[in-house]
């Protein structure tokens, strides 16, 4: 690598005259050592504007399970391209498609197409609703459920009136405060507090929303405590509340069947998007029949013009299908190569003093420097005793060393990635340790 990033450094000057902080969604903006600018991703690794070039554990954030520029999935896209690009209308594929997810998915027998993971939970809440006449939902503090204004509330807890009482943060300047009166917050992992909440709000909650692993945060990785998830479904039952999985990450990365393959745990409705539609923008929700029926028997609305848009549904089709061919083979060898990268770098933390501390969920890794004697279980637990500063110098000492990740520290791993390339970035792993470890002796 060159580590030069001149280019990027223009670019990103440019752009920040006409588009605020220069990009365009603001969890980009975080980077180390500013937003950096890219030309090219083929498999495992992207190159950026300057020439450098990295293998790729970033892959849009998730999306690219079979890594960069698939050329079955391209050229099915150029191929419905060419054909025709959408027609306010039907297509023969979204049939398909939706049955694939269906006979993927053991507790899905519907499926509603959309553009977004942050509009498909807008669409299951408000089915949530609609099927229960009730407006209040439970969800976990951390979980990140998209940036609508209806659910991004208590992502980082509560505020605290001046009269004592407690109430759900908004996590933006901009939101109406009155939407917060319909969102109550709870510690994930924490079934008293899930309890507590139901007897409070008794008869008043339509649903429980959840991620089934505490992934698409700044806190990833933190998995259900034995037996959580059925907790909450055997409470939603009791409450007459319905239960929504958030498996825009996990649903077709942990499992080809979702959370309710791997946990044993089948949700009312569920959402799908990065782990399900590959290198295309489209998301889905998916539930039972009597719930999703409501779309058409009841004034439940939900439209949108580039709603399984042709192109991008033909691209998720070929995607899930690779996905599971041979009985899920590209899924396995994923899972295989996030264990290898796994036990590499939690032997890698082993041999250095650094506070390296190492989570992982199948077909993903998370890293952070931790100094804290308590478990991760919940958002509060997995920032105690963060060390942000070694976390940002951790992800520009890989990255000048052709490895990329996020800035907080997730790994994702493709069908694209190689044994050789796991090799190639523990051996750089274990040189910025290093590196850092002297500095930190200085």
């Amino acid at each position: 690598m060159n580590n030069s990033f001149k280019g990027s450094e223009h670019l990103l000057k440019r752009a920040r005259a006409v588009i605020p902080g220069g990009v365009s969604s603001g969890n980009r903006a975080n980077w180390t050592p500013f937003p950096l600018y890219y030309a090219k991703g083929d498999g495992a690794r992207v190159w950026d504007v300057d020439g450098n070039e990295y293998i790729d554990y970033v892959l849009g954030r998730g999306p690219l399970i079979l890594g960069h520029g698939d050329p079955e999935v391209i050229d099915a896209i150029c191929q419905q391209l060419k054909v025709g690009q959408f027609f306010a209308g039907q297509i023969q594929a979204e049939v398909e498609l939706a049955e694939l997810i269906c006979s993927l998915v053991s507790n899905v027998e519907m499926v509603r197409f959309c553009n977004s993971g942050s509009e498909a939970i807008h669409a299951s809440v408000r089915l949530a609703r609609s099927a229960t006449g009730r407006e209040k939902i439970i969800r976990f503090t951390g979980h990140y459920h998209g940036w609508y204004d209806g659910i991004s509330w208590g992502f980082l807890g509560a505020n605290t009136s001046p009269s004592g009482l407690s109430f759900p943060a908004p996590s933006s300047l901009g939101q109406p405060s009155s939407d917060a009166s319909n969102i109550v917050t709870a510690e994930w992992n924490d079934p008293e507090a899930v309890e507590g909440a139901f007897d409070k709000f008794r008869g008043e909650i339509a649903a429980v929303i959840t991620e089934p692993i505490m992934f698409n945060s700044f806190w990833s990785n933190v998995r259900p405590i034995k037996g959580f998830l059925k907790f909450l479904r055997e409470q939603c039952d009791a409450n007459g509340a319905l239960l929504i999985f958030d498996e825009v990450q996990t649903g077709f990365r942990t499992s080809l069947g979702g959370a309710a393959e791997y946990f044993g745990v089948a949700a009312d409705l569920s959402t799908f998007s990065k782990a399900l539609s590959g290198s295309v923008c489209l998301a889905a929700f998916a539930g039972r029949r009597d719930i999703m029926n409501r779309l058409v028997v009841t004034n439940t609305v939900h439209t949108g013009t580039y709603n399984a848009y042709p192109p991008a549904i033909v691209g998720t089709l070929k995607h899930l299908t690779l996905l599971a061919a041979r009985s899920g083979a590209k899924l396995r060898l994923i899972h295989q190569h996030a264990a290898l990268l796994e036990r590499g770098l939690r032997d890698l933390a082993r041999q250095t003093h650094l506070p390296l501390v190492i989570r992982a969920s199948p077909g993903a890794v998370t890293t952070a420097f931790r100094v804290a004697p308590t478990q991760v279980l919940n958002h509060r637990s997995a920032a105690e005793g963060l060390d942000f500063n070694l976390q940002a110098a951790w992800h520009l000492a890989l990255q000048n060393r052709g490895v990329r990740i996020t800035p907080e520290g997730l790994w994702y791993v493709s069908a694209a990635h190689s044994a050789k390339d796991i090799v190639f970035t523990l051996d750089a792993a274990g040189d910025a340790l290093q590196n850092l470890s002297s500095r930190q002796c200085k």
